[in-house]
């Protein structure tokens, strides 16, 4: 195992790779992706889902036969073939989807019909997928425990321990990806740590899109561990009244009215994007991610982040070297100090774009690839 900048690479060795980052003299794979739910314009979708459609893309583009089974259909222009997975009126229910991810998920998914595939790529739910009797790789996107931990109801707390229980199961029983570092922490039976990468041809700086003011962009929920709905408190009350024309932007579900506050929902990719690039600031008071793809996004995109200390934020700004880590006393204050201080957001903006090449898609692709490859080799 390396490390390198707080980021923890494959054990495996790569496949010899060309200029363009495609190895070559390799298999080419056929691979099924399994995950609940695609990227959607119109449609809240969370970072696992743009994780699974990434890494699919990625993979199809290097010439191997992917199909993804999921309850949506593959976004347009997907280089990827999709596929219906079972249930999708049970899973779309309140109580179906409690019961199913996490519990009788992993039953749902060995119904997945994955044909002849060499291997499975499977981004949840995948206990009993050696079942099917090919090649199974899992991706965990965080663990049970930690989403118990800083659960906001008891019953979400109890069903996330449960998750954690069958989480510890999986990873005792077939090859295990983490998406951080901490994740193996937490579940030392995860054979492989592959931080997430972020895709720079999507999201990268623009200067001249910057906003003529201050501008502040959220991405996540109003409740549950986003807090979203503190952030909006905190804008109303330590932000604007330094910056009475600061603006900002919540991409979430539709809150509470508040002077210079915009709410965006149903954003499509280049939407997205562009409100990257146009903030000043990337602000986070998440208690928990397993990874935080956002504050990636941001850094690529050249804005600041400012995000409360959690496992993943630590993780990815390395501990404070690549963005502000405060905690709530702290937070509005930090975002302030950003705000009017143009020479600190360059060398935070520099900062975060030499992380987001270390973190790059390309290397997350090549890692996946080389791990497959390796399963599907040792299955032949």
């Amino acid at each position: 195992m390396r490390e390198r900048s707080g980021a923890v690479l494959a054990d495996e060795p790569h496949a010899p790779v060309h200029a363009g980052g495609a190895p070559s003299n390799r298999r080419v794979l056929r691979i099924a992706v399994l995950n609940y739910n695609l990227p959607r314009t119109g449609f809240k979708r969370g970072g696992v889902d743009r994780v699974a459609h990434d890494l699919a893309q990625g993979l199809a583009r290097r010439g191997h036969g992917v199909t993804v089974y999921a309850h949506d259909p593959a976004p347009e222009g997907a280089a990827y073939q999709g596929r219906a997975l079972p249930w999708r009126a049970f899973t779309a229910t309140w109580i179906g989807r409690r019961l199913t991810m996490g519990y009788l998920g992993n039953l749902l998914m060995v119904l997945a019909p994955v044909g002849k595939a060499d291997v499975v790529l499977a981004h949840g739910d995948s206990l009993l997928l050696p079942l099917r009797g090919r090649p199974v790789l899992r991706v965990m996107h965080g663990t049970g425990l930690e989403e118990a931990r800083f659960a906001t109801s008891i019953g979400r707390r109890v069903l996330q321990f449960g998750v954690y229980g069958l989480e510890l199961l999986t990873a005792l029983s077939q090859p295990c990806v983490g998406v951080s570092a901490n994740t193996r922490r937490v579940n030392p039976a995860v054979r492989h740590v592959i931080p997430n990468g972020v895709d720079r041809d999507r999201f990268h700086p623009d200067a001249g899109a910057r906003a003529s003011r201050p501008a502040v962009l959220f991405v996540g929920a109003l409740g549950g561990r986003k807090r979203g709905a503190w952030l909006l408190g905190e804008f109303a009350r330590r932000v604007r009244p330094r910056f009475p024309d600061a603006e900002l932007h919540m991409v979430c579900e539709r809150g509470a009215d508040e002077p210079n506050v915009i709410y965006h929902t149903g954003l499509s990719d280049p939407e997205l994007a562009a409100l990257y690039r146009r903030a000043w600031v990337f602000a986070s008071p998440s208690t928990y991610e397993g990874f935080g793809l956002p504050y990636l996004e941001a850094m690529a995109s050249g804005t600041p982040v400012v995000a409360t200390p959690n496992v993943g934020s630590v993780e990815v700004l390395d501990g404070g070297r690549f963005g502000c880590l405060a905690d709530d006393e702290t937070f509005a204050q930090c975002i302030c100090e950003l705000l009017g201080d143009g020479g600190r957001r360059e060398a935070l903006a520099d900062a975060g774009l030499r992380r987001a090449g270390e973190l790059s898609l390309d290397r997350t692709v090549d890692a996946y690839e080389a791990v497959l490859l390796s399963l599907a080799t040792a299955r032949r």
